[in-house]
């Protein structure tokens, strides 16, 4: 039998999960065929071509940290390192309508006084709202958010209450950074969760907090360089493939049918598919350990994408304050391109409950809107292209209580592993999450061969 029919490892999902999965496992020296039932890899991460401008555009924009070290290490693996901006120090530019602009800037300090000293300096607090963001700082100092029952069991919203926040921390920092970093709203995401996030970014290295921003589209960052590493190291990909059957003897997977009749033999299996997609690949769930996929639940991202005649945005991106839409990325400048052509913005809405039913007119004249309430030159800047697109299960909900449903990389079945940001990675649904469980599996695969 074929390497290709009986390879050391069978991924099945093409997306961040399955590639990290799949170029950890290449780089062990081991055999991988990865399956995509898509025509394109990325999975729920990838960009395209606009067709009228030429630019590349992403289904969503993804803020990563420094604190992201499992991507950075999968960048620095396929060779993509340079094709993302690592800040220096953290620096985030708030707007609030019709006031300007302020900027959150990292300090030239040891972590966390580096972030610490740049809130204390933020002058859309007053000084006893800035002080109490101390109250933060100390309890990141003493909590464990992996093991702390009672953050487990509280709302961000309940958290920030206990931690005497004004109205104007939530408004100005707290919200937007939780709302961007766990995609759904304040009243029904876990404070144990938002504790990592912050723990994650504020403590250890002072590059943890620095923000790292994608030069290029996202197939081009995360995707392209994956395949390319894949294939070099003798790997298989199978494009518009889908399984029709997973056969299991003794507490293993024996075999996996293919869409167009061939069979694989597979040593272990890694399932990086979403977790509403596992049904497709197992007609029982249950019968791998998996009781509880019902509990998670959805939260959508809405990205509008704009391009003007104008150029009013100097900024690389901004966090916008009191208004529907949280991030705005300024493309052209992302791109190299400013003040050349058109110039294109990304706008972000998540936890987009309340809109994701509206439609592409409604959301852009919003859009629209709403931008020229933070930039009055916008007023006179025609829309000259425009695309709407709706991820609508673009994360699970990370809601109270729904850690304990999350499983964990192992399963019941022997050499069956499960990659994927749903997956049980202490992290709400993020790229470092998913590059964390694609390499948690491949160690896995790793062991379970040394001992086969």
């Amino acid at each position: 039998m074929s390497k290709q029919n009986n390879p050391d490892v069978l991924i099945i999902g093409g997306g961040v999960a399955g590639l990290a999965a799949a170029v950890d496992c290449s780089s062990r020296g081991l055999s991988v065929l990865l399956l995509e039932q898509k025509p394109r890899l990325g999975g729920r991460t990838y960009s395209f071509i606009h067709q009228e401008t030429g630019d590349e555009v992403d289904n969503g924009q993804h803020l990563m940290m420094g604190c992201y070290h499992s991507t950075l290490k999968f960048l620095r693996l396929i060779d993509r390192i340079n094709s993302v901006s690592i800040q220096k120090n953290l620096s985030i530019t708030f707007r609030r309508t019709n006031q300007g602009a302020s900027t959150l800037s990292a300090v030239n300090l040891p972590a966390p006084l580096n972030v610490f000293f740049g809130l204390l300096r933020l002058n859309t607090l007053t000084i006893s709202e800035r002080l109490s963001l101390l109250r933060i700082g100390l309890e990141l100092i003493i909590r464990n958010s992996d093991s702390n029952k009672h953050l487990q069991s509280i709302t961000v919203d309940q958290w920030l209450d206990e931690m005497k926040q004004p109205t104007a921390n939530r408004k100005y920092l707290w919200n937007i950074i939780s709302i961007g970093a766990l995609n759904d709203v304040t009243d029904k995401i876990s404070a144990a969760l938002f504790v990592k996030v912050l723990k994650s970014a504020f403590f250890g290295k002072k590059i943890n907090s620095s923000i790292v921003i994608p030069k290029c589209g996202l197939s081009s960052v995360l995707v392209d360089g994956a395949a390319e590493f894949i294939q070099k190291h003798q790997g298989k990909i199978l494009l518009d493939t889908s399984i029709t059957k997973t056969e299991m003897l003794n507490s293993t997977v024996q075999n996996v049918h293919l869409d167009g009749g061939e069979v694989v033999s597979p040593k272990t299996v890694i399932s990086a598919v979403p977790y509403f997609d596992i049904p497709k690949i197992f007609d029982k769930p249950e019968d791998i350990g998996l009781k509880n996929l019902d509990k998670l639940v959805p939260s959508p991202i809405i990205s509008i994408h704009l391009w003007f005649d104008v150029h009013f945005m100097e900024e690389e991106f901004v966090a916008l304050i009191d208004s529907p839409i949280h991030w705005v990325f300024n493309k052209s400048k992302i791109y190299g391109k400013a003040h050349e052509g058109l110039m294109y913005l990304a706008l972000v809405i998540s936890g987009a409950h309340n809109l994701i039913e509206n439609d592409k007119e409604q959301l852009v004249q919003m859009a629209h809107k709403e931008l020229q309430q933070f930039y009055p030159t916008a007023s006179v800047a025609a829309i000259v292209h425009s695309l709407i697109i709706k991820e609508k299960r673009a994360t699970f909900s990370p809601m109270v209580g729904v850690e304990q449903f999350r499983p964990s990389n192992e399963t019941s079945i022997k050499n069956l592993f499960l990659a994927g940001d749903w997956t049980n990675t202490k992290l709400p649904a993020t790229i470092e999450g998913a590059v964390q469980s694609g390499f948690a599996c491949s160690e896995l695969v790793k062991q379970y061969l040394q001992h086969d």
